[in-house]
């Protein structure tokens, strides 16, 4: 004689066989084919929203007398207080360069093969070389800047998108691609932190305008979005397929019945979800302040230069870098699936 518990356990256990397992392959076939179709539209409208970003930074802030003046104005108030910190701003802009690019590269392919993850590791360099490209191409070919008569180089160069920052954002990028789904907000975390150094580090120094900067965030998560669309991580519910995405790394409890065994779904990944929607806040309430902060500076501009302007335009390039950054390494975050991790007797895929 059963108790209850064991009858509502084996209710349970016939309940969720009867949705998974005695279901139709076809069943399940369809239902990949219609994730993988989502996470490859997702990721396609991520990326082209970043190009279209980016493309909207230079079209306002170079290609206009306007936008010239906020981002010169940045860049002159950035020498405000910049000698308690230049210093290691400097130091960090010395460790970018073609050798530590070339290292990264190399890094990352060494990370995908230890963790047998080859699939990521490939889409991972894929998207660090091809950002740190695109923005070279940007900046030096197909981007120009009208004279003005504001900037201060001699030649008036285009410096849309900062190589330095794509540099940074593009490793950012890869530790998000390389990341299971129980450490991709975490990577985030400590990606944007690298990534807002690094971008600081430029304005601090004078060695971009805060578009530049912008610019050379968004370009790597375009291409991170592209690497997502093109199969660096597997479809959304297609778990049960056999053809899931990689570890998640959560084994769930095992429940004996009588001699059935009864594996419980494993838990759903709250705290990872929580902490994407804590960097997606950071980023909405630092854009926003960014924002206000513009507008003030902009309605300003007809009168003379003050000190507090320039701080003012300073701050809102620091503050925007900081809300981009947040905002956009949180979108390419999202296309990951927050469901159900893997039951004990599904097989594992590491790449």
């Amino acid at each position: 004689m059963s108790s209850p518990a064991q009858e509502s356990l084996l209710t349970s256990y016939w309940l969720v066989r009867s949705r998974t397992y005695d279901r139709p392959v076809a069943s399940f076939q369809s239902q990949t084919s219609r994730s993988l179709g989502q996470l490859r539209l997702r990721g396609s409208l991520l990326a082209l929203s970043c190009l279209a970003a980016t493309i909207g930074l230079w079209g306002l802030f170079v290609f206009t007398h306007t936008g010239q003046v906020l981002d010169a104005m940045a860049l002159e108030g950035s020498e405000i207080g910049s000698h308690y910190v230049s210093d290691h701003a400097r130091a960090l802009l010395s460790m970018v360069s073609m050798p530590a690019a070339v290292i990264l590269v190399v890094t990352i392919l060494v990370i995908g093969l230890l963790r047998r993850s080859h699939r990521r590791a490939i889409w991972a360099v894929v998207a660090v070389v091809g950002a740190n490209l695109t923005s070279q191409i940007l900046k030096y070919q197909i981007l120009w800047r009208p004279d003005f008569n504001i900037t201060e180089r001699w030649d008036n160069a285009n410096t849309l998108p900062s190589g330095h920052t794509t540099m940074a954002a593009s490793a950012a990028v890869a530790l998000v691609l390389l990341s299971g789904r129980r450490w991709r907000a975490l990577s985030a975390w400590a990606g944007a932190l690298f990534t807002i150094a690094m971008g600081y580090s430029t304005l601090v120094c004078q060695w971009h305008r805060p578009s530049d900067v912008l610019a050379g965030i968004l370009v790597p998560v375009a291409w991170g979005a592209l690497a997502v669309a093109g199969g660096a991580w597997r479809a959304p519910w297609s778990l049960r397929s056999g053809t899931g995405e990689e570890d998640s790394g959560e084994v769930p409890e095992l429940t004996t019945v009588g001699t059935i065994p009864v594996t419980a779904a494993g838990p759903r990944l709250w705290n990872q979800f929580i902490g994407n929607v804590l960097l997606a806040s950071v980023g909405v309430v630092c854009t926003l302040g960014a924002l206000g902060l513009g507008l003030w500076v902009w309605r300003h501009l007809e009168g003379p230069d003050t000190r507090w302007q320039l701080f003012g335009a300073y701050a809102t390039g620091s503050v925007a870098v900081v809300g981009v950054t947040c905002l956009a390494l949180s979108a390419l975050v999202s296309l990951t699936d927050w469901g159900r991790t893997r039951s004990k007797h599904e097989p594992r895929h590491r790449d």
